[in-house]
């Protein structure tokens, strides 16, 4: 029976090595991170988010990009994120014994997701300060745990939140000096079938990994000014270091035959966003950003038990890249139009990528509105579809932490990205009072 010491113990100490990445489903911003933080700048690409405008949101790109729009000003995002890529699989072999485990692949292994974010601003003349509640990192991958690549993943969750505190002062005309705080906590699930040596593999014991943490960060900008209409900003957002901490359990159908408690140091990545604003015409308005993320501090990640290392696990992972233009037409009072292309670089290798993470390069192409109800009330909505590339999976043993996972040959193909987001923005007090009428 599977409730044999000596088995629990054989098949724990294998279960280990299976779960040890903390990377969780494709995402819109490379890696397993998340773009999609405003409605406003959605529908550019995110060309020009670092640079200012009417997004309160641009703080969490350059926090010298505070909106000093005087008084209390609020806004709200709603993203609906509707992801789409499938696993095909060319070759699966099980572990040791090189048994076939066919070739069933998944035909979507991404579920879609709702991202909210928040920021609030006060501004005095010179002097303006920020909060953000956003969603930096995250999403998921599911597959079921009978499909062939089971020993390579079956659920990964990366749930993130970031609380984001920043000030903004005005040197002058020309010059906004900013800076921040950012204190983010994150919370991990895995899951994957667990070998055991039975020909042919069999599939009701699977390991699962929980573990969360809490970071601090800090972030720094400068926003320019060098004639009036176009802006000039850049953006620096820190790594966060975590040590996750929690259990690893082995089960047998829903019942668990043992626990570990387990921890695996993770930094997310700093980056650096470059973007610029420019009128070029009363009611046109041109946009752009350049942005480079850390992602290749991701190089190995290793678990840890209390009896040492139980597993490295091999990402390799590059720095990754994304490129934006975009253009703004402001239609009347009212309604201003905006649209954005982007390009994107995966920061995954070909020869490290993993179902847990099947994140390719990417094509954006995004459009969107905002519509002024008051002038104290906007409404902002965008819509972006993403054209993912096709990316190989070569998975195999002798790669470091694979010796239990076996073979796994394929490709991450049909990868695309449906995104719909609706914002809204408030400025509370008085705009532009008339003057009070006087009688005689």
């Amino acid at each position: 029976m599977f409730r044999s010491t000596a088995i629990v113990r054989r098949a724990g100490s294998i279960a280990l090595p299976l779960v040890a990445t903390l990377a969780a489903a494709e995402a819109q911003a490379g890696g397993f991170g998340l773009r999609e933080q405003s409605s406003y700048y959605q529908g550019t690409s995110f060309a020009g988010a670092a640079a200012g405008g009417e997004g309160l949101a641009s703080m969490f790109w350059n926090p010298a990009a505070i909106s000093f729009s005087p008084g209390l000003n609020v806004e709200s995002n709603f993203t609906y994120i509707m992801p789409h890529a499938s696993v095909d699989v060319y070759d699966a072999r099980a572990p040791l014994t090189g048994a076939s485990l066919g070739t069933t692949g998944v035909g979507d292994i991404i579920d879609d997701a709702l991202l909210p974010t928040t920021f609030v601003t006060y501004a005095w003349d010179k002097l303006a300060i920020g909060l953000g509640l956003t969603v930096p990192f995250g999403l998921i991958s599911d597959a079921p745990c009978n499909w062939s690549g089971r020993y390579y993943g079956c659920y990964s969750r990366i749930f993130d939140l970031n609380i984001q505190g920043s000030v903004a002062y005005k040197v002058n005309e020309w010059l906004t000096l900013g800076g921040g705080v950012s204190v983010n906590y994150i919370d991990a699930r895995l899951s994957n079938a667990t070998f055991t040596g039975i020909v042919p593999p069999a599939n009701n014991l699977y390991a699962q990994v929980d573990g969360d943490d809490l970071g601090v960060g800090f972030n720094l900008g400068v926003l320019l000014t060098p004639w009036a209409g176009t802006t000039i900003g850049v953006g620096y957002k820190s790594s966060i270091d975590h040590d996750l901490q929690g259990q690893l359990g082995l089960y047998f159908g829903q019942t668990q035959l043992a626990q570990y408690v387990a921890n695996a140091g993770l930094t997310l990545p700093g980056q650096v966003t470059a973007s610029f604003r420019s009128r070029v015409a009363p009611q046109w308005t041109l946009l752009g950003t350049v942005e480079w993320t850390d992602w290749s501090t991701l190089d190995q990640l290793v678990v840890r038990t209390p009896a040492g290392v139980a597993s490295i696990l091999d990402l390799q992972w590059k720095d990754g890249w994304f490129f934006s233009g975009g253009v703004e037409y402001q239609w009347d009072p009212k309604l201003a139009l905006r649209a954005g292309l982007a390009y994107e670089l995966t920061p995954v290798p070909d020869e490290t990528r993993s179902p847990r993470l099947p994140d390719t390069n990417r094509l954006w192409l995004s459009a969107g509105f905002t519509y002024a109800v008051t002038q104290q009330l906007s409404m902002d909505f965008a819509y972006s579809h993403i054209f993912g590339e096709n990316s190989p999976i070569d998975q195999y043993p002798s790669a470091a932490g694979n010796t239990y996972r076996g073979v796994l040959v394929g490709e991450v193909s049909n990868g695309y990205v449906d995104i719909v987001s609706l914002g809204v923005r408030y400025k509370f007090g008085e705009l532009n009072p008339q003057p009070a009428l006087i009688t005689k």
